[in-house]
């Protein structure tokens, strides 16, 4: 203990940002998931999706740092749990590392949009949607399946950076 008074909050060293407090993105069932080019384009889908019918709680636009954090591709930010649960996916399914893109994406500003849709002839619908906005990396996630529908179209940056 000292007689110093604590030092001006401009002075302090930064502190490690917090874990999450909210939810970890799980295997997202019956969602299709694309990365868009921006916030606009993502807004402008959104707009689009209600007009076709699509419920707004059936859409989810994932963007920044906070969303990246949800997303937690290898359960780093949520704990030993959520850790496990990535590694468990990991194993099981093919498309496991799909999640650390998408927390890279939306880092970068790069909007992931999460669409509920278990039929399929809709399901074509909001992915001509997204597509005539931009989107990329687009992937169904089914009950017992997963299914690419268009490929990332970014550098190949080997060993995600996440």
């Amino acid at each position: 203990m000292t007689d110093r008074p604590d030092p001006p909050a401009a002075t302090r060293p930064p502190r490690a940002p917090a874990r999450p407090t909210g939810w970890l993105l799980g295997y997202p069932t019956n969602h299709l998931l694309g990365v868009l080019p921006s916030p606009a384009t993502a807004a402008a889908a959104v707009v689009e999706l209600a007009a076709a019918g699509v419920a707004a709680d059936a859409i989810r636009v994932l963007v920044g740092e906070e969303a990246a954090l949800r997303i937690d591709g290898r359960g780093t930010h949520h704990g030993l749990v959520a850790r496990l649960y990535r590694l468990v996916q990991f194993t099981q399914m093919d498309q496991a590392p799909d999640f650390r893109r998408y927390e890279l994406e939306a880092r970068r500003g790069h909007p992931v949009v999460a669409v509920r849709e278990a039929d399929a002839a809709r399901r074509r619908a909001v992915r001509a949607i997204l597509r005539r906005h931009g989107a990329h990396f687009t992937n169904f996630y089914g009950r017992f399946s997963t299914e690419t529908l268009d490929p990332y179209e970014g550098p190949d940056e080997g060993d995600l950076p996440v």
